[in-house]
C-alpha cells in the first residue's frame, strides 16, 4: 500500500503551526457571558453566599450521573449549602468578559464555617460519613481467578500518588441553552457521545434536542473526560438565557479537575523458586470526594494487569474504595492500570533478587508460550510472541549491570467490557461509526462523531480511506468531534485503532465496492476487475478513467447507467471486537487486543545525593500493524515521558488541612521537553486476528512508573554530552511520589 504504513507527515500540523487551530477559547458567539467559579478555599465547610449568584438553589434538582458504580453520593451540579473538597465549585458568576467575571468573584459575599477534613483513606473506613446519602466506604469487591496454590512468600507494600493528567490546553466549554431549539454545547471533551447522554440525563432534557461539538484540543489523558466543567456553564446558560464560555486555568485543572488513582496496595507474591504461582493484593482506593462519572471502571479495568504476560495459576484481588475530602480521582492515562503493572513487575523483579537470577530470566520462565491465549481472568490474548520480545529487549542492554530495570507489560485496546463486572446488564457500549462520502469531484469527507486530542487521527483517517479507495490523501477531508455524527462513544482507551479505524476501513471497502459497481457499468466490465490506484480507474494493466470521472458520473449519469442510488457514499458501526460480558465466575475479557508494551532502562542513583541518572532507556511495542508508525512512536514517547514524571517528580499532594500543595507547573513539576531522556524504541508486529488491519492500541499499558526509587527533584538537567538524563535530589532528600517497601524496610 501507498500510504498504510508509512510514516507520512501529519495533515492537520500545517494549520495548528500556522495558528489556524480553532480550539474552545476562539468561539464567540453574539450574546455570549463569561463564567468565573467561586471554588471552596476549605477541604470541607458550610457555607452561604449572600450576594446574587447561581448557587445550588439553581441547581438542587441537576444531579451529575455515574452509570457504573453500585452505590455512589449525590453530587449537583452545585452542592446545597457544604463544600466536600478543596476546590469544589459552590456558586457561579457571569461577565460580559472574563476579566469582569473574575472581579465579579471579588465581589461575593460569603460565609464560611470550616468543618474538619477527612483526608487519610485509612481513617475514612471508620469516620463519620463525608456524605449522609452513602458511607464512606462506598465500593468494596473481591475476585478471585483459577486455583490458589501456595508457595514462598514475597510481601510488599505499595503507594501510588494521584497526578494530574495536565493537558497543554484545560478543559474549555461553550454552552448554548435555547428553551425552544435545544442545547448545544462546544467542549474539548474526549466523549461526545457519552456526554450527550449524561447532560440529557442531568437537566432532564431529551437526548435529540442536545448537541456536543468538539473543536480542535489539545491533549486529554483522561483529563477531558470530566464533565463538571460542562455542566457549570450550561447550568449557567439555562440561568442567564445567554450562552456562556467557560475556561478552566491551569490552577482550577490542578486542585480541582479529575485526578489520577490515588492507591495503596499490600501484595503477596506466591512462587516456587522463580516460577511464579500467583498473586494475593489488597487495594485501599481514594475516590475523593465523588465518584468520577466512570468510576470504578478504573479500578475493574487493572484487574487482568496482576496476571500480565505471565502463566500464573491464581490471582486474588481485594478493593477498598473510599470518599475522602480531595478532588475527585478517575481515568487516566491507562484508565487505571499503569499501578497494578507497578505490583506485579516490582515483585517479579523483587523475585529475581530473591532467588538470585537476572531479571530477563525470571520473566522468560513465566512468560506465556504462545497466543492466542485464555488467561485465568477471561482475557483473551489475541497474538504476540512474548518470548521474542522480551529477548530483543534484552539484547539492547547489559543485562548483568547495576540500576537495570525491567517492566514486561501487555497493552489493551478499546472495550469497556469489564463494566458488566459491577453494571448487571449484558451491555456493550462500546462501539464507533464511520460516514465515507466522495462527492461529484472524486473529493472524499471523513465524518465522525469522535475526536482527536492532537494525536493524529486526521492523518491516519487519510491514510486509510486513500489507499483502501486508491486516490491521494490531499484529496480527503476529515470531520470528527460532533454528536449528530455517526454512533460512537468517544475518544478514551486506546480504542481508536482498534474500533474507529476499523469503522473507517470498513466503510471504505463498502464505497469502493459502491464505485466498482458504477465502473462496471459505465465500462461493461466485470466489477470484481476493477481497481483503483493513483486516483485512476484501471482494469488489470488497461486505464479506463480517473476516480473523477467516474465520481461525476456517478452522481449525474446514474440514471442512464441503471443504478438505483445516486452518487457514492457508504457508512459503518463497528463493535469493539471480541466482546462479552463477565460470567458466574467473574471472567471476562477486559479488552478487544493485547499488544506489548516492554521497558528496560539503566539507571544510577547518587546514594549521597539522591541524584537519579538515567543511562539508558530501551521500548519495545508490539501493537499490530502499524497505520503510521511515526504516530505510534510519538505515542510511545509521550506515555513513558508520563510515566517517568509519575516515577520521579508528579505528585498531587495536600497539606494537613486538605489543602493541595501544587497550584502550578513551578510546584507540580512535570517533565519538560528538554530533560526527556533519549528513547530507543523498538518494534515487533502481530497482527491481531480480531482488526480488520490488524491494530491494536498502544501507548496506555506500560508507563514506566514502577522500577526507580522515587525522588522529588527541584531541578531536572539533560546530560547532552553523556546523552544522560540527570534528576537530581531536592534539599530536603525527601521520598516521596511512591514507595514500595518490603516487610524489612528494604526498598
Amino acid at each position: 500500500m501507498k500510504y498504510i504504513g508509512s510514516p507520512v507527515r501529519r495533515v492537520e500540523d500545517p494549520r495548528f503551526v500556522k495558528g489556524r487551530g480553532r480550539y474552545v477559547d476562539d468561539l464567540w458567539l453574539p450574546g455570549m457571558l463569561h463564567l468565573a467559579v467561586l471554588r471552596s478555599p476549605y477541604a470541607r465547610a458550610r457555607f452561604k453566599v449572600f450576594t446574587d449568584a447561581i448557587t445550588g438553589e439553581h441547581a438542587k434538582d441537576f444531579v451529575s450521573p455515574n452509570f457504573f458504580a453500585p452505590l455512589y453520593p449525590k453530587e449537583r451540579v452545585l452542592p446545597l449549602g457544604q463544600a466536600s473538597y478543596y476546590g469544589e465549585p459552590v456558586a457561579l458568576v457571569l461577565g460580559r468578559d472574563p476579566y469582569e467575571a473574575r472581579d465579579a468573584l471579588d465581589d461575593l459575599e460569603v460565609e464560611w464555617d470550616p468543618l474538619p477534613p477527612v483526608l487519610d483513606p485509612e481513617e475514612a473506613l471508620n469516620a463519620d460519613p463525608i456524605h449522609p446519602d452513602v458511607p464512606n466506604l462506598v465500593y468494596r469487591d473481591q475476585f478471585f481467578y483459577g486455583e490458589f496454590r501456595e508457595g514462598d512468600k514475597l510481601e510488599k507494600s505499595f503507594r501510588y500518588n494521584r497526578q494530574s493528567p495536565s493537558p497543554i490546553e484545560p478543559n474549555a466549554v461553550v454552552a448554548d441553552y435555547d428553551p425552544h431549539g435545544g442545547l448545544t454545547v462546544y467542549a474539548n471533551t474526549q466523549v461526545p457521545q457519552v456526554f450527550r447522554t449524561a447532560l440529557a440525563v442531568t437537566f432532564g432534557l431529551p437526548r435529540s434536542r442536545v448537541t456536543l461539538k468538539v473543536p480542535d484540543s489539545g491533549g486529554g489523558f483522561g483529563g477531558k473526560i470530566f464533565i463538571k466543567p460542562i455542566l457549570l456553564a450550561t447550568l449557567a446558560s439555562m440561568v442567564s438565557g445567554r450562552p456562556v464560555k467557560y475556561v478552566e486555568t491551569r490552577t482550577e485543572h490542578l486542585v480541582a479537575a479529575v485526578h489520577g488513582p490515588d492507591r495503596r496496595y499490600r501484595a503477596v507474591l506466591h512462587h516456587s523458586g522463580e516460577k511464579v504461582l500467583g498473586l494475593e493484593v489488597e487495594l485501599l482506593e481514594d475516590f475523593g470526594a465523588y465518584l468520577h462519572t466512570y468510576q470504578p471502571l478504573p479500578v475493574l479495568r487493572q484487574i487482568y494487569h496482576l496476571a500480565g504476560a505471565y502463566d500464573v495459576k491464581f490471582v486474588s484481588l481485594r478493593v477498598k474504595g473510599v470518599l475522602t475530602n480531595k478532588a475527585p480521582t478517575g481515568p487516566y492515562r491507562g484508565l487505571g492500570i499503569p499501578p497494578a503493572v507497578l505490583v506485579l513487575e516490582n515483585l517479579v523483579s523483587s523475585l529475581a533478587r530473591k532467588v538470585g537470577v537476572d531479571q530477563f530470566q525470571v520473566r522468560e520462565s513465566n512468560l506465556i508460550r504462545r497466543t492466542p491465549f485464555n488467561s485465568i481472568t477471561g482475557a483473551v490474548y489475541d497474538s504476540g510472541d512474548y518470548l521474542e520480545s522480551l529477548r530483543r529487549l534484552a539484547r539492547e542492554v547489559d543485562r548483568g549491570r547495576r540500576g537495570l530495570g525491567v517492566a514486561f507489560a501487555l497493552e489493551p485496546g478499546s472495550s469497556l467490557a469489564f463494566q458488566t463486572l459491577v453494571v448487571k446488564s449484558p451491555r456493550t457500549p462500546y462501539y464507533e461509526g464511520a460516514y465515507v462520502k466522495m462527492d461529484s469531484s472524486g473529493e472524499v469527507v471523513v465524518t465522525m462523531s469522535t475526536n482527536s486530542m492532537g494525536t493524529g487521527h486526521e492523518t491516519a483517517i487519510s491514510q486509510v480511506v486513500a489507499d483502501t479507495l486508491g486516490v491521494d490523501m490531499d484529496s480527503v477531508l476529515v470531520r470528527l468531534g460532533d454528536s449528530d455524527g455517526p454512533p460512537g462513544t468517544g475518544f478514551y482507551g486506546s480504542r481508536f485503532s482498534v474500533v474507529s479505524i476499523s469503522a473507517v476501513y470498513v466503510a471504505a471497502l463498502k464505497l469502493r465496492e459502491r464505485m466498482r459497481t458504477v465502473a462496471s457499468k459505465l465500462f461493461n466490465v466485470e466489477a470484481s476487475q476493477v481497481e483503483f490506484r493513483d486516483g485512476t480507474v484501471y482494469v488489470g494493466s488497461r486505464k479506463l478513467s480517473t476516480v473523477r470521472e467516474l465520481a461525476n458520473a456517478a452522481y449525474n449519469r446514474s440514471h442512464f447507467l441503471g443504478l438505483e442510488e445516486v452518487g457514492l457514499e457508504a457508512s459503518a458501526v463497528i463493535n469493539s471486537p471480541n466482546v462479552n460480558v463477565a460470567d458466574e465466575s467473574r471472567r471476562v475479557n477486559f479488552s478487544s487486543t493485547y499488544g506489548v508494551n516492554a521497558h528496560a532502562v539503566l539507571v544510577d542513583v547518587d546514594e549521597d545525593t539522591g541524584e537519579v541518572r538515567i543511562l539508558k532507556y530501551v521500548v519495545l511495542s508490539d501493537c499490530g500493524n502499524m497505520i503510521n508508525p511515526a504516530l505510534v512512536d510519538g505515542q510511545l514517547t509521550g506515555g513513558t515521558v508520563m510515566g517517568l514524571g509519575a516515577a520521579l517528580s508528579e505528585k498531587v499532594t495536600y497539606d494537613g488541612e486538605g489543602i493541595p500543595m501544587g497550584t502550578n507547573f513551578s510546584d507540580y513539576r512535570i517533565p519538560r521537553a528538554a530533560e526527556v531522556p533519549r528513547l530507543s524504541l523498538i518494534h515487533q508486529v502481530s497482527p491481531s486476528p480480531f482488526t480488520p488491519l490488524g491494530t491494536k492500541g498502544v501507548a496506555e499499558g506500560g508507563q514506566p512508573s514502577h522500577q526507580r526509587p522515587s525522588l522529588m527533584p527541584w531541578r531536572m538537567r539533560w546530560g547532552r554530552a553523556s546523552t544522560e538524563w540527570r534528576f537530581p535530589s531536592p534539599a530536603n532528600r525527601s521520598w516521596p511520589c511512591w514507595r514500595s517497601r518490603s516487610p524489612d524496610g528494604r526498598l
